[in-house]
């Protein structure tokens, strides 16, 4: 008999999701989780939205991801506000709209042209998962939402976007998880281990310190840090650390928790909350380097200011720093790599929009549910492009 049903390697959004999940089944979870220094949850402030600006929308699979990804937030956090109700609010979740901006660069003009004619007609937006027609504003109406916003700006407005705070979401999930197994029945369990944990390829056996935990299946959810591992296990695809600074400002005297997200096909974007403003981010392939600097912080504050002049009195709180881990062909990598081992990781940018679901329905998987075949296009066992290696 193993000590665990589902070791869970990771303890971000998607080991958090995973950990929840398996308890729910009526497992015995470990959720090992080393607390690394640049962990992306715990930086994360992100959009959660089902139109995505950074990538063509030739893949109808993606897109449904997407989709299906953000529809399941709504479940989710019902379940959450059930289980924990003194976490409710909007610290954790709160949909407020998006505002794609672009200004005369015509590149950036052309992809808000482009994201427009993907939601001009009704079928697009049910592709998308969006249900109101989408709003175009410039000038004056763009500033109604944001003062601060310079004025040769043009926009659309989608309202089925949220924000989230990855570190509240990722405890109130290890909540949910504590609390579903303390009134589940007897068979489950939850134990948070603190340590790195050390995959044994040979079986799914992990090394915590001087504990060795034997397990009917190991979950990778580890982030850039699950690469090593990989490699082992023949996996193609790679997977590195790309840095993220995000600055954190306050507007005195100003409400800005309903503001809207303010987005744009450049990489740049501002979010709202109760107590702040989250400018970002920076995109560096560094490695494993975690460390605010002053060049990343200059980049992040010089888009902002450029995109929202009217943001250069705020006070600047901190500065975040995320490493996501981004994977050689720009697609996550989830489902089995070796008998009980299997893998979820590499959603890059789109951690805490996909992170949620995905960690589920990985757990599931490892637990003895089938994969469902829409996400065959994320296998770990994928061949990739030249161009992508």
């Amino acid at each position: 008999m193993p000590d665990f049903d589902l070791i869970v390697i990771g303890g971000g959004i998607v080991g958090a999701s995973a950990a929840l999940a398996g308890v729910r089944k009526g497992a015995r979870v470990a959720l090992v989780d080393a607390g690394l220094a640049g962990r992306a949850t715990d930086a994360g402030a992100g959009i959660v939205s089902p139109v995505a600006l950074d990538r063509g929308e030739q893949r109808p699979d993606w897109t449904a991801l997407i989709t299906e990804c953000v529809g399941y937030y709504h479940s989710l956090l019902a379940e959450l506000d059930a289980v924990d109700p003194a976490g409710a609010g909007s610290a954790t979740f709160e949909q407020v709209g998006e505002l794609v901006v672009a200004g005369d660069d015509p590149h950036e003009q052309a992809a808000l042209d482009a994201v427009a004619a993907r939601l001009s007609n009704p079928e697009g937006r049910r592709a998308h998962g969006v249900v109101k027609p989408v709003e175009v504003v410039d000038g004056a109406d763009l500033r109604e939402y944001w003062p601060e916003l310079r004025g040769d700006l043009r926009g659309l407005y989608i309202a089925e976007v949220g924000r989230v705070v990855g570190s509240r979401l990722h405890d109130r999930l290890v909540t949910a998880a504590r609390r579903r197994a303390q009134a589940g029945r007897d068979d489950a369990g939850l134990e948070v281990i603190p340590g790195a944990g050390i995959l044994d390829p040979q079986g799914p056996r992990v090394r915590v310190g001087p504990r060795v935990l034997d397990g009917g299946a190991v979950l990778l959810a580890s982030g850039a840090w699950a690469g090593a591992d990989l490699a082992g296990f023949g996996v193609q695809v790679g997977i590195r650390p790309i840095r993220g600074q995000l600055v954190h400002l306050r507007l005195d005297g100003q409400q800005t928790g309903m503001r809207p997200v303010v987005n744009t096909p450049g990489g740049g974007y501002l979010l709202g909350f109760d107590d702040r403003i989250v400018a970002g981010a920076t995109h560096e392939d560094v490695g494993f380097d975690a460390r605010v600097t002053a060049g990343g912080q200059q980049a992040v504050l010089k888009a902002a200011l450029d995109l929202a002049p009217g943001l250069s009195a705020a006070t600047v709180l901190e500065t975040r720093v995320g490493l996501r881990p981004a994977t050689s062909d720009g697609l996550p990598l989830v489902g089995p790599v070796a008998p009980a081992i299997h893998v979820a990781t590499g959603l890059g940018a789109w951690g805490l929009t996909l992170g949620p679901l995905l960690g589920e329905l990985a757990a599931r998987h490892a637990l003895g549910d089938n994969l469902p075949e829409r996400l065959d296009f994320l296998s770990p066992g994928r061949s990739v492009p030249k161009e992508s290696a």
